[in-house]
């Protein structure tokens, strides 16, 4: 009898929390990113340098609680960009990056201001004379930005995100690179409510 009343009170409890509970307000956005490929040479070829490259940046998330969303990204960059030239070869990466986050955020006056913590998958492809390959890695992205509302569902917005260091990048057995892929976003997002 008193497991069935144990169960009975938990269901109850359950039930007034989920009705409570304010249902997730989803998003979608979209953003002009300066995307910027860092590539620092540890072969001995002296290829360093850095691709900037303005790149299409989509975004979708949930307003799962007043100060906390969930939200994904995905940046492509249109075309090889130069990172560095080596004699009459150019040397160029081309970088795609999809990343989720949790984003914290809190209500300052007129805007919002949040916070970005998660995991980024990041594929660099390079191409030149002296190195070449593509690598994809896994890693933590970080990242802040700043949201003010036009209308009550649309935004804009501006963020600064890091989505890849790493050291020692492999791409040969002579050695590999050391990799930072960043970016800076401009955008707008569309609430649905």
């Amino acid at each position: 009898m008193s497991k069935k009343l144990l169960v009975i009170a938990l269901g109850t409890a359950a039930t007034i929390g989920v009705a409570h509970a304010a249902p997730p307000a989803f998003y979608i956005g979209g953003d002009a990113v300066g995307l910027t490929t860092k590539i620092d040479d540890n072969t001995g070829a002296n290829t360093s340098g850095s691709a900037k490259a303005t790149a299409l940046r989509l975004r979708g998330g949930a307003h799962i609680l007043d100060w906390l969303d969930a939200e994904f990204h995905v940046a492509l960059s249109p075309t090889d960009k130069t990172y560095s030239t080596t004699g009459t070869s150019s040397n160029k990466s081309r970088t795609t990056v999809a990343a989720a986050f949790a984003k914290p955020n809190v209500n300052v006056g007129p805007v919002n201001l949040y916070g970005l913590v998660g995991l980024a998958s990041t594929k660099v492809d390079l191409s030149g004379s002296l190195m070449s390959g593509t690598q994809s890695e896994r890693s933590v992205a970080y990242g802040v930005g700043v949201q003010y509302p036009f209308t009550g569902n649309l935004s804009g917005s501006i963020d600064y995100v890091q989505y890849l260091k790493k050291k020692s990048y492999p791409l040969s057995a002579t050695g590999g690179v050391d990799v930072d892929v960043k970016a800076i976003g401009v955008g707008l997002t569309y609430t649905f409510r």
